[in-house]
């Protein structure tokens, strides 16, 4: 699959997902629907939100560096997108079930920095790892 038809599928998928999610809070009571309408809104929201950002992420890399290859820039979108969904559906988890607290943010924000800082520290040793030197 080339750079561009991976841009064009991932914007029609992110636009599906907004749209699905629109019709998930427009056409769900929650009231009536039980745990499969909150499922759901959950579920369309994070794939809607994660295709966005990782859109949003591909094109300011794009922007701030153009030499870069596509695949890298993508991949770095991709996790950085994942994690950012993840933090604001557990955000939004949390608020709704009243446990949306300043330390609970704080220890949310900490699990999903170091969950960055993990691959960032491995994908900066790998590239920065040089062959040995004939002796």
């Amino acid at each position: 699959m080339s750079f561009r038809s991976y841009l064009i599928l991932m914007t029609l998928a992110s636009l599906a997902a907004w749209s699905a999610w629109v019709v998930v809070l427009n056409a769900i009571d929650p009231t009536q629907s039980g745990w499969l309408g909150f499922f759901l809104f959950y579920v369309t929201f994070a794939i809607a939100l994660f295709g966005t950002l990782s859109l949003l992420g591909i094109a300011v890399r794009l922007w701030k560096k153009q030499a870069a290859l596509p695949a890298r820039i993508t991949l770095k979108a991709f996790r950085q997108a994942l994690l950012f969904t993840a933090l604001f559906v557990v955000s939004l988890l949390l608020f709704s079930q009243g446990w949306f607290r300043w330390w609970t943010m704080l220890l949310v924000l900490c699990i999903v920095g170091f969950i960055e800082l993990a691959f960032a520290s491995t994908q900066h040793s790998f590239e920065h790892k040089k062959d040995p030197e004939p002796t």
